[in-house]
């Protein structure tokens, strides 16, 4: 199975690029994720705003029809559809897409992270695993290795959807990220990763599932307040590039020194006329982590349900 939650993207042997809530529109920016001062990451000499994330007068370049700009669009399961399904998967590297033996998996079937994980299970010698969990229904997952090994960083994938199937079975990779692969994106761009802060990495997605070309990320709480220290970038010719305003044609972005909690992470762009928001998606934050996950045109809280859980499966 495809997973619907994120792209991966490969792109020069050695190297990763990420993959892959509707808010105010208050709050700050950095010149698309310089410091504070215009360089997002740097001395905090002055507040971060909306503008300084949101501000591209490139109009994007995607399918948006499926989105009116005022009605989320409605992804309420089939009949039949939520029955459960099994899910046979490896846990897999990110970077070097090799598996990951003696991994540990978290399940929450609430796809909230914030409690009790409903499942928990170490995988094999090779990496391979199951689960069980209700087709078309988001769920989340961690992937993590023991502390002393300093192999990887806890991973976290959410608003993961699989999709209905008459044989009940299903296949997937579940992601992990290396201590190596966490700190490269921050490197590439001459950044920091803050201790105790999280990563985002994801990609823009238009209504046909296609990359937008020019969306820009914008990130807050539910007040308003952005994270002091934050930093959004963007990737030209399959890296991460300082200078690249918006995302290209991969539609790929990151964001970097995430603290703490819950966040929307809104997708902008511009239509011509105006900044408009073209989708968001609801993240909660662990400290020193990675976090998977995209956002899509029309839907306003991450959850994309693929075209065969919106009709009837009986």
């Amino acid at each position: 199975m495809r997973n619907v939650i994120f792209s991966l993207a490969l792109l020069a042997p050695g190297l990763f690029i990420a993959c892959t809530g509707a808010g105010d529109d208050t709050g700050a920016g950095g010149d698309n994720g310089g410091d504070n001062a215009g360089d997002n990451g740097g001395d905090n000499a002055g507040a971060l705003a909306f503008e300084d994330f949101v501000n591209t007068t490139d109009t994007y370049i995607g399918d948006s029809a499926c989105f009116d700009g005022t009605n989320w669009i409605d992804q309420t399961p089939g009949a039949g559809c939520t029955t459960d399904v099994t899910v046979s998967g490896t846990v897999s590297d990110f970077q070097q897409d090799e598996p990951v033996p003696g991994a540990s998996m978290n399940v929450w079937l609430s796809d909230d992270i914030n409690g009790a994980a409903d499942q928990s299970f170490d995988v094999d010698s090779s990496g391979a695993g199951s689960i069980t969990v209700p087709a078309c229904t988001p769920m989340g997952y961690e992937t993590y290795t023991p502390d002393e090994w300093q192999e990887t960083v806890d991973t976290y994938e959410v608003h993961q959807v699989y999709a209905w199937s008459s044989a009940g079975t299903d296949t997937d990779t579940w992601n992990s990220v290396s201590v190596a692969t966490s700190r490269l994106i921050p490197s590439l761009l001459g950044l920091e990763w803050s201790p105790g802060t999280a990563i985002i990495a994801g990609t823009a997605y238009d209504c046909n599932e296609e990359p937008i070309q020019h969306a820009q990320v914008f990130i807050h709480d539910a007040s308003g307040a952005i994270p002091a220290d934050l930093a959004v970038r963007y990737f030209a010719n399959g890296l991460p590039n300082s200078d690249q305003p918006d995302t290209n044609d991969d539609g790929l972005w990151s964001a970097i020194n995430v603290p703490p909690g819950e966040w929307i992470v809104e997708m902008w762009a511009y239509d011509g006329a105006a900044p408009v928001l073209l989708g968001s998606t609801l993240l909660t934050m662990e400290p020193d982590s990675v976090v998977i996950s995209n956002i899509y045109t029309g839907i306003d809280d991450g959850v994309y349900l693929p075209a065969s859980c919106l009709a009837a499966c009986e």
